[in-house]
């Protein structure tokens, strides 16, 4: 079995069972909600695709649309890197948005079709149809005026994909886990540690085909986490938690020279420890003079480097971090929060 480097660049995010318990007086109103999706442009809708609905108190006008990376699922959002402190769906129904956390096809509790169904655009097709289901209403909590796309790893490329070709769409995007400036050589040593999921005990007896994929034990400790920084029982259960995924055939790492086509504001976030991006991760000043010709002046591109953090943002102590610099963020380049 191939991987590619291209696949390898989008790999990341967290699955349901890896979630710490929220405390109750401080979870969010939340509800399962199920979306039927087509594939392809103008095909069937005969797929679902899972998610968690968060409302704040009030009316939000916009909601942040949360697309995990590789091998993870809707969970990761709903993360907390430090137990003591709130995770990204908290954080944001506190500040006054809704927020939709999906999994994506082939992962978590989302439908699971032939591998050699995916098309090389079926991610993003889907989430330009949850954009406009969002927008109608169709999933609850009424119908939201503006739509934030946050992304990680894998998520941001499908966030700035779509961003990128479908503008007139996409109110804000939030980018973390990926960089213009990747460390291949890195990339391809973890490659070692994917492998099939029939390979893999936890998954042999689900009767996926060839083109599901997981991570071998050990890997997300090793590539996804600064370990001086995370907490062990948040690395452990991530490693029991693991899903599949699909990568669907060609390029899956779009190229940042599409970037300059996005005409709405953009943040980057990114752990000062990622070994998987060989660019600036010495300060949120160098990660912009690095990002910034790829962007045009509608992007009005901000960015932030994280301490103490590696790939998996969300699962390390400093999470709190970031999460505050996204909050500011909406309500300075987006707006549209519950009041």
């Amino acid at each position: 079995m191939r991987i590619t480097t291209a696949v390898l660049l989008t790999l990341v995010s967290i699955p349901a069972t890896s979630m710490i318990p929220v405390a109750a007086n401080a979870a969010p109103a939340c509800r399962a909600v199920s979306a039927k999706v087509a594939m392809t442009a103008g095909g069937p809708a005969d797929q679902r695709v899972a998610g968690t609905l968060c409302l704040p108190r009030g009316h939000a006008a916009t909601v942040h649309l949360l697309i995990p990376g590789g091998f993870y699922g809707q969970a990761y959002w709903r993360m907390r890197g430090d137990r003591q402190q709130p995770s990204y769906v908290e954080t944001m129904t506190a500040a006054g948005y809704a927020t939709l956390a999906i999994d994506r096809l082939g992962t978590g509790a989302s439908s699971y079709p032939p591998s050699a169904r995916f098309r090389q655009d079926t991610h993003q097709i889907v989430i330009r149809q949850l954009i406009r289901q969002l927008r109608e209403g169709r999933l609850g909590g009424g119908r939201f005026a503006k739509v934030v796309l946050v992304g990680h790893s894998l998520g941001s490329t499908l966030a700035r994909t779509v961003a990128a070709a479908h503008p007139a769409e996409v109110d804000g995007v939030i980018l973390t886990g990926e960089s213009s400036v990747p460390d291949e050589a890195a990339i391809a040593r973890m490659g070692a540690g994917i492998h099939r999921a029939t390979d893999d005990p936890a998954f042999a007896g689900r009767g996926l085909d060839d083109g599901y994929l997981t991570t071998r034990p050990g890997l997300r400790a090793d590539w996804f986490y600064h370990r001086p920084n995370a907490d062990p029982k948040v690395i452990a259960a991530d490693e029991a938690a693991k899903t599949t995924d699909v990568f669907p055939p060609g390029d899956s790492y779009t190229p940042p020279s599409i970037n300059k086509r996005i005409q709405d504001p953009v943040l980057i976030a990114n752990g000062e420890h990622d070994k998987l991006l060989a660019g600036a991760r010495s300060s949120s000043a160098a990660l912009h003079a690095q990002e910034a010709p790829f962007y045009g002046p509608r992007a009005k591109l901000e960015t932030v480097v994280i301490p103490g953090a590696g790939h998996v943002l969300n699962g390390h102590r400093t999470a709190p971090h970031w999460f505050a610099q996204a909050r500011a963020w909406a309500d300075r380049r987006v707006g549209g929060a519950a009041r």
